[in-house]
């Protein structure tokens, strides 16, 4: 009997099967979904699409079949979309359709199914990410704002001097005999800013001196940078030589106008732009305002000497800063409070899994000061340029600054109890540090950038933490002295921080490596690293970038 039941059923099912299969076939797959329904001719078509990397496959259906799937790329024109769709459905399902019979409403509607399917490939994006990656998102995403216009004037003044621009005292430069009596034409300007600096500034003029023919003139500013409230304020000139070898020089202010209704907003980003007296359209240049994450960049990095267990690197790091240029004012080479930099470092690895990665000790042992740095597994750094010096031509930038840290070190602590086990107790110990460095800022304008650091600073335990009775600030830490050089330290720093971007073109993002060494001046001690990863934006530390979409702000 129940061989019967199952044979019976086996029958029945190889009947049903064909059927089963048909009906799949009339159902959109699951990987499909639904786009749009369009009209052509006489019928209404129904299309479902699945996105790719670079193209849409779209499948045509009818109420009774689904034809084989037709594939466009992202980027295809709308006629051709048109032209494809409507070929596909005469090939499948209506051999009698003409083109030239389509209304044009028709074809409007069927050129505009790759905008809906963008549309819905990012819905659909959307809809499978957090609150704070769309909030994050959007503010990318979001249209530029501008930090003012740039406008370049036709005429400017001029000195003649048998002295370039940097040698002339401001005294010299107000009398009357030096100042020009001729015309310069300003003909076309190029600026292009970095960290809210105009770093490259081209002008091309034209010198016309009664009975003399024009002469052009060409005016680069390769010995400083210009703060961007230089454009509006006396201050900064630069000079170009005459045929009579002697020197034409203007100010910047002579030259351009920055307007703002911003009260003056100095937060430019990392552009280029043209201006032109040739018409009136060409004068002025919109100037855009850095954006929110430009000011952070986010690190990912590996220290090579962790594969040794032996020693406390960790093997994996995450690293956020935020590098805030300010470049307010300058005076010729020299720069005050140029920008400040904000770090916080995570040593992912470096936990309660391995000795040599925090700080073990017992009842009758010490604990080394130099491990509150080594082992850390947390730390922050507030960093200042005070004074900056540029040495343009090589691509310089050397800054005297001071800078404030803080670390949180693990630690392991075995209570010996006799007789019994011993009782193991974790926590964590915080610590300060401050002292000047001086950095050396390579940023040539290409794919790379360097920083390389010397830096003093006084590590001191802060913290109160009592273990079993000890004290360990004032009971267990040993090697805490200090040095007295300049300034009161007991570590010295050293390291050479490399960035490269990897695709300029498309991305912002790239490789960082750093070597590094920190010297413990109480113990004798060092502790190197060596260091690489990847840096998700180095906006701020390679003086290369790709151009802005410059579609306007509506709002």
């Amino acid at each position: 009997m129940q061989l019967s039941i199952m044979k019976s059923t086996f029958s029945i099912s190889l009947f049903i099967l064909p059927f089963l299969l048909l009906a799949q076939t009339l159902e959109k797959p699951d990987d499909f979904a639904f786009l749009d329904n369009i009209s052509i001719m006489d019928n209404v078509y129904t299309l479902n699409s699945k996105s790719k990397k670079r193209s849409f496959l779209l499948q045509v259906c009818t109420a009774s079949k689904c034809a084989d799937t037709l594939e466009l790329g992202k980027n295809t024109s709308p006629d051709i979309v048109s032209r494809g769709v409507i070929n596909f459905v005469r090939d499948n399902f209506d051999s009698s359709i003409i083109y030239d019979s389509v209304t044009d409403t028709q074809i409007e509607h069927i050129q505009k199914l790759l905008a809906v399917a963008k549309q819905k490939e990012f819905e659909n994006l959307e809809a499978t990410k957090t609150d704070l990656e769309r909030t994050l998102g959007e503010i990318d995403r979001g249209k530029n704002q501008y930090s003012g216009k740039l406008i370049i004037h036709k005429e400017a003044d001029y000195w003649v001097t048998h002295r370039q621009a940097h040698k002339l005292n401001k005294k010299e430069l107000s009398k009357e005999d030096k100042k020009g009596n001729g015309t310069l034409k300003i003909i076309d300007a190029k600026v292009k800013f970095f960290n809210n600096k105009a770093t490259s500034i081209y002008i091309k003029a034209e010198l016309t001196k009664q009975g003399d023919e024009p002469e052009t003139l060409i005016f680069l500013n390769n010995r400083f940078s210009l703060a961007v409230r230089y454009f509006n304020y006396y201050g900064n000139r630069v000079s170009a030589q005459s045929n009579d070898k002697k020197w034409i020089t203007i100010d910047y202010n002579d030259v351009f106008d920055y307007e703002s209704d911003q009260f003056y907003n100095y937060s430019v980003a990392n552009d280029q732009v043209s201006l032109s007296t040739v018409s009136p359209d060409s004068m002025s240049a919109k100037i855009v305002q850095r954006r929110f994450f430009d000011f952070f960049t986010a690190i990912v990095y590996s220290d090579v000497l962790s594969f040794n267990s032996e020693n406390s690197n960790s093997l994996l790091n995450t690293q956020a800063t935020l590098l805030v240029p300010m470049n307010l004012k300058n005076t010729e080479k020299w720069t005050a409070a140029r920008q400040f930099i904000t770090s916080a470092n995570i040593a992912l690895s470096n936990s309660f899994e391995n000795d040599s990665r925090f700080i073990v000790f017992a009842d009758d042992e010490n604990v080394n000061h130099f491990d509150l740095f080594k082992k850390n597994n947390l730390n922050g750094v507030i960093a200042l340029d005070l004074i900056t010096y540029e040495s343009k031509g090589w691509f310089l930038n050397t800054s005297l600054g001071f800078k404030a840290s803080f670390y949180r070190t693990g630690f392991k602590y075995t209570q010996t109890v006799t007789d019994e086990q011993d009782t193991v107790i974790n926590g964590q110990l915080l610590s300060l540090a401050h002292g000047p460095y001086l950095n050396f800022e390579i940023r040539p304008q290409s794919n790379f950038g360097a920083d390389v650091t010397l830096s003093l600073e006084n590590l001191n335990y802060n913290d109160t933490k009592v273990v079993n009775g000890r004290d360990i600030g004032g009971n267990a830490l040993v090697d805490n002295g200090y040095n007295e050089f300049i300034f009161k330290h007991n570590l010295v720093n050293v390291s050479a921080s490399f960035y490269w971007l990897t695709n300029p073109s498309k991305s912002t993002g790239g490789i960082y490596a750093k070597l590094g060494t920190t010297y413990h001046t109480p113990s004798n001690s060092i502790f190197p690293q060596i260091m690489v990863g990847y840096a998700t934006n180095l906006t701020s530390f390679v003086n290369k970038f790709k151009p802005k979409n410059k579609t306007e702000d509506t709002n």
